[in-house]
């Protein structure tokens, strides 16, 4: 069992570790947004938006270990975090069903994109380190 010094300071490391995750998520789903945007992709467009669900799940995140220290709160908090996150992934599917339906009918072909390449490089070599 952890003690409350203990926990503080794993939670404190969290948030820590958290903003980092926040802050490359926030700029790898703008720049894949735009690049997909401008490439007419919506694989690097979903990719973005992925990041983006990313971005809003570790803000719940942070939330929720803002709220670890009181357990009332704490599970209350996790269930609402749970709920946001699981509607951010359904958003995602919507958005992708009908892109790609849309895509497909009118038979729209992406362009290539230096950039999209680039940050999923990028992506990589980050997630795997």
């Amino acid at each position: 069992m952890l003690t409350a010094d203990e926990r503080q300071a794993l939670v404190h490391r969290g948030l820590w570790l958290n903003f980092a995750t926040l802050a490359y998520n926030t700029l790898e789903a703008l720049a894949s947004i735009i690049a997909g945007l401008m490439a007419g992709s919506v694989a690097l467009v979903s990719f973005g938006l992925d990041s983006a669900i990313e971005v809003t799940a570790a803000a719940a995140a942070q939330w929720r270990l803002r709220a670890d220290l009181d357990p009332v709160r704490r599970e209350r908090v996790e269930r609402i975090t749970i709920r946001i996150i699981g509607w951010s992934f359904l958003a995602l599917a919507t958005y992708v069903l009908y892109d790609s339906g849309k895509t497909l009918w009118f038979r729209e072909r992406p362009e290539g994109s230096v950039a999209g390449i680039v940050v999923l490089a990028l992506s990589v070599v980050i997630e795997c380190c």
